[in-house]
C-alpha cells in the first residue's frame, strides 16, 4: 500500500510508500500519528466533515494504493461492481471545505459505501474499537473456517451445495403447496386459458397467411380488373389490338421460313417457340386464377375477425403463434400437476425431506470439525497471549449449535461462531466487545494472526496500541511476532517502543514543526542512521543519548539475524 495525504487536518503534504514486510510509525506523543489514522479512516469509508480540511485550504484529499495480485475477494467485488479488472486499485477521498465527500475507485466516482465494502476487503485496522474486524461476530466463522486444511474446505463447500439445494426444494414445496379453494380457482383459470386457445387452434405461420388472404379479398375488384386485362391482352385481343400469343405465334412462323434460308437463326428460332410457349401457359394459369377470384365480403369479414383473434392472443402469450403454442402446452403440464395434486405434492415433499436430511448431516459434520478447530486454535492463541505478556488472559472460540430449527442453517451453517475473551484472573470469559479494551484487542489480534496466518487475503494489517502496557522482553516478542505475520502480509505499526521499532523493514517517523503562524505535521522515511537516532530516542524517552545511541544501534544490528529466523522458521 501507498499513502498520499493532502491539506488533512495538521498535514500539508504526505506520501508513504510502504513496501511488503513490517513498517512502523513512530513520533513523540502528540505529533500525529493518529492523524494518518483519521486519513485511512477516511479511505475505508468513515464520516468525513469539514473540520478535517486543514486551514486556509479548498479541500483535503487522501489516495491509497494498492495492488490486486493474489487478492481474490477485492478482485471480485471489482467484476461484481462492473470494473475492469486492474493490477492495481487507487482508492480517493475528497472533502470539500464545505464539508461534502466524494469518493474515487480507479478513477470512477463511486458511493461512500462502495468504498467502504472494498477497503474491508484491502485494509484492516486494529486499535480503537470502531476500527476492530474482531467486534464483527459475522467474521468469526469465516476466520475459524479459513484454520481448516483442504478437507475442511471441501466439507464446507459440500455444505454450502446442501444448503443450496435444500433452499431450491423447500421453494419447489411450497410454490405447489396451495390450498383446495385455490387449486380449483387456479385449474379453473388455467381452463378458461387453454380454452380460447384450442377455440382459435392456432398453427405455425397462419398470421402470414391470413394477412395475404386478407390482401386478395380486400381488393378483389382490383385484381379482377386488372387480370382480366391482362388475359385480354394475351389471349384474346380487342380492339384492334392483336393477341400477344396470336402475334408470337406469327413471328414464329415468319422466322420458320427465314431458318430454310439461313439455319443460323435457329437458335432465334427456339427462343420465339419458348417464348410462345410460354405465353400460352401463362394465358391458361391466368383464366384460372380468375375462375378461383371472388369479391367475397363474408369471407373477407371472417379472415379478418380470425385475424384480429390471432392477434389478440398474440398480445397476450408473448407475440408469436410459436409464443401462444408453448404457453399451452406449459398450462397443460401445470394442469396435469394440479389434477393429480396430492401424487406430485408428495413427490416434493419426499425431495424436501431429502435436502433436508443431506443438509442437516453435513452441517453435523462441519459443526464437529468446527469444535476441533477451535480447541487447537484456542490452546495456541493462549500460547501466543502468554508470549505476548498476557499470561492470566482466557481465550475461547465458542460453537453453539442452531440447527434445532430451521431457521438456524445458513449458507455458511447451522453454527453461531463466538469469540471470548478475559484479560483477569477470576473474571469469566465474556464476548469481546463487553470485556477488552483497545490495547488488549490489538495484541489478541496479533495472537489471532499468527496462529490463523492465511485465514484472510486483507492485504494491509495496521496494528494501533499493540505495545500498550508493555516493555522488555514481551515488546521483543511483540516485534517478533510481527515479523512473523508480515511474511504474508503487509503490516503497520504505530509503536511507542524502541524494541517492536527496531524489527520494522521500514521506519517512518511523525514529528509535529511549529511555528509563529503555522503548526504541521511532517512524515519522514528514515534511512539507517536516522533510525539509529529515532530508536535512541525512544529509548530515553526524550533526547537521545551516547548510550542510547549505542544499544540502539545494537538493536538495529539484532534485527536481521531476528527477522532472519522468523522469515524462514
Amino acid at each position: 500500500m501507498s499513502l498520499s495525504v493532502r491539506n488533512f487536518l495538521l498535514i500539508d503534504e504526505a506520501h508513504l510508500d510502504f513496501e511488503t514486510g513490517f513498517h512502523v510509525l513512530t513520533g513523540e506523543t502528540g505529533a500525529g500519528k493518529s492523524i494518518l489514522l483519521d486519513a485511512l479512516g477516511l479511505i475505508r469509508g468513515e464520516r468525513a466533515s469539514a473540520q478535517q480540511v486543514r486551514a486556509g485550504a479548498k479541500q483535503a484529499v487522501v489516495e491509497a494504493l494498492f495492488s490486486t495480485d493474489g487478492r481474490p475477494e477485492a478482485l471480485q467485488w471489482l467484476e461484481e461492481m462492473g470494473f475492469e479488472p486492474a493490477e492495481e486499485l487507487l482508492l480517493v477521498r475528497e472533502v470539500s471545505r464545505q464539508g461534502k465527500s466524494l469518493c474515487r475507485i480507479n478513477g470512477r466516482t463511486v458511493t461512500v459505501q462502495m468504498l467502504r465494502d472494498l477497503a474491508a476487503r484491502l485494509i484492516d485496522v486494529y486499535g480503537q474499537h470502531e476500527h476492530q474486524s474482531l467486534l464483527q461476530p459475522d467474521r468469526y466463522a469465516r476466520m475459524l473456517d479459513g484454520y481448516g486444511d483442504a478437507s475442511h474446505q471441501t466439507l464446507l463447500e459440500e455444505y454450502r451445495k446442501a444448503h443450496d439445494r435444500f433452499t431450491r426444494a423447500d421453494e419447489d414445496l411450497r410454490a405447489a403447496q396451495l390450498g383446495e379453494e385455490e387449486r380449483l380457482q387456479r385449474i379453473d383459470w388455467l381452463l378458461f386459458q387453454l380454452g380460447e386457445i384450442r377455440d382459435l387452434s392456432p398453427t405455425p405461420g397462419e398470421e402470414e397467411e391470413l394477412e395475404a388472404e386478407y390482401r386478395r379479398l380486400s381488393h378483389a375488384g382490383r385484381i379482377l380488373e386488372d387480370a382480366s386485362r391482362g388475359y385480354e391482352m394475351l389471349d384474346e385481343g380487342g380492339q384492334g389490338v392483336r393477341a400477344a400469343t396470336d402475334l408470337v405465334a406469327e413471328i414464329v412462323e415468319t422466322v420458320e421460313g427465314l431458318v430454310k434460308y439461313d439455319p443460323g437463326l435457329a437458335g432465334i428460332l427456339e427462343m420465339l417457340q419458348s417464348a410462345a410457349a410460354n405465353l400460352s401457359e401463362a394465358a391458361h394459369e391466368l383464366r384460372r386464377y380468375l375462375e378461383t377470384v371472388e369479391a367475397d365480403p363474408q369471407k373477407l369479414e371472417s379472415v379478418q375477425e380470425r385475424l384480429h383473434q390471432l392477434r389478440r392472443l398474440m398480445r397476450k402469450y408473448g407475440g408469436s403463434v410459436e409464443s401462444i403454442l408453448e404457453s399451452a402446452a406449459t398450462m397443460e403440464n401445470e394442469l396435469s400437476r394440479l389434477r393429480n395434486y396430492e401424487a406430485d405434492l408428495q413427490e416434493r415433499s419426499k425431495a424436501r425431506t431429502r435436502a433436508w436430511e443431506e443438509m442437516v448431516s453435513t452441517a453435523r459434520r462441519l459443526s464437529l470439525n468446527r469444535l476441533a478447530l477451535a480447541e487447537r486454535i484456542q490452546v495456541k492463541v493462549q500460547e501466543q497471549l502468554r508470549e505476548l505478556a498476557m499470561p492470566r488472559a482466557q481465550f475461547q472460540i465458542e460453537v453453539r449449535w442452531l440447527g434445532e430449527t430451521e431457521k438456524g442453517f445458513r449458507s455458511d451453517g447451522a453454527d453461531q461462531v463466538e469469540f471470548l475473551f478475559s484479560a483477569n484472573p477470576g473474571e469469566p470469559p465474556a464476548p469481546l466487545s463487553k470485556v477488552a479494551s483497545g490495547g488488549e484487542l490489538s495484541r489478541l489480534m496479533l495472537a489471532l494472526k499468527v496462529v490463523l496466518a492465511d485465514a484472510d487475503d486483507v492485504p494491509t494489517l495496521i496494528f494501533d496500541e499493540v505495545d500498550a502496557g508493555m516493555s522488555g522482553q514481551a515488546a521483543v516478542v511483540v516485534g517478533e511476532k510481527l515479523v512473523q505475520v508480515a511474511r504474508r502480509r503487509q503490516v503497520i505499526c504505530v509503536t511507542h517502543l524502541p524494541q517492536i521499532a527496531a524489527m520494522a523493514d521500514g521506519h517512518h517517523r511523525i514529528r509535529k514543526e511549529q511555528t509563529e503562524e503555522s503548526t504541521r505535521t511532517i512524515v519522514e522515511v528514515l534511512e539507517e542512521a536516522d533510525r539509529i537516532e529515532e530508536v535512541a530516542r525512544m529509548l530515553a524517552g526524550s533526547t537521545a543519548t551516547e548510550i542510547t545511541r549505542r544499544q540502539a544501534q545494537e538493536m538495529l544490528e539484532r534485527r536481521a539475524a531476528a527477522q532472519s529466523n522468523f522469515r524462514l522458521g
